[in-house]
């Protein structure tokens, strides 16, 4: 288990988010450790940033429809509407029977 992990799993998310932003800037292209830097920060309440980092994840796997989901809802609570509306309907598009994706775009 890294410490990023592991502060995470303490719901230390402030802490867990600097190790892995400080890992995602070792390693940009690295999905996971990119990914990972997204969601701590999300946990952690730093919406803005959060949303760089799965827009980051975005163009590093553009296949993965849980990066166009989690960039959606990012931008949803970042108040871009159209942006999300757009990153959900690219997460659908990839993973027609996701439930939580349609869900979270009948909330627009």
């Amino acid at each position: 288990m890294n410490t990023g992990q592991y502060l995470s799993e303490c719901e230390r998310h402030s802490e867990a988010a600097e190790q892995y932003v400080r890992a995602a800037s070792l390693a940009p292209t690295e999905y996971e450790t990119v990914f990972n830097a997204a969601n701590t920060l999300r946990q952690a309440g730093r919406h803005a940033e959060a949303e760089q980092y799965y827009r980051s994840a975005v163009k590093i796997r553009p296949l993965e429809a849980t990066s166009h989901m989690n960039l959606g809802a990012m931008l949803h609570v970042n108040g871009k509407l159209s942006e999300a509306e757009q990153s959900y309907l690219e997460a659908l598009r990839l993973k027609p029977d996701d439930h939580i994706t349609r869900m979270n775009l009948q909330k627009l």
